[in-house]
Parts: C-alpha cells; structure tokens; sequence
C-alpha cells in the first residue's frame, strides 16, 4: 500500500511543479525537483518531497483537469 501511496505523491508532485513552472516536460520537471531536493538522484521521492506533498495537497487545482482524482 504504501508503494502506491508513494507513487499518487510523487504524481502530485509532479504535476504542481509542472503547473508552477509552466512545462509539460518531464525532464526538466525531474530536474527541478531534484534541485529543490523534492526528488533524489532515480526520481525517488525523498523525505522532503514528502513533507512537501503532505504541505500542499489540499490544493487539489493541480488536478482539476483530472477525470479521476486519486486521494494521497
């Protein structure tokens, strides 16, 4: 369970910084979450990507263009 808990986070997080910046770019979005330390060296969420997702997943306008919005 918590493999998928991980992987609907690391979606969300994802997408808000995709939505912050403004790319569709899953590069670049890699990118900058690893240097915000949001994501380590294999696109693994670290603690702060966590602490950062648990911060800010009330804001559910990242997903509003969503069928389907998957709880974290």
């Amino acid at each position: 369970m918590k493999v998928i808990k991980n992987f609907w986070a690391r979606e969300w997080l994802m997408r808000d910084i995709s939505s912050k910046h403004g790319t569709n770019d899953v590069s670049t979005i890699i990118k900058i979450a690893q240097t915000a330390g949001l994501l380590g060296a294999n696109a693994e969420m670290t603690q702060a990507g966590q602490i950062y997702v648990t911060a800010n997943r009330h804001r559910v306008e990242v997903l509003k263009h969503d069928a389907i919005v998957y709880p974290l």
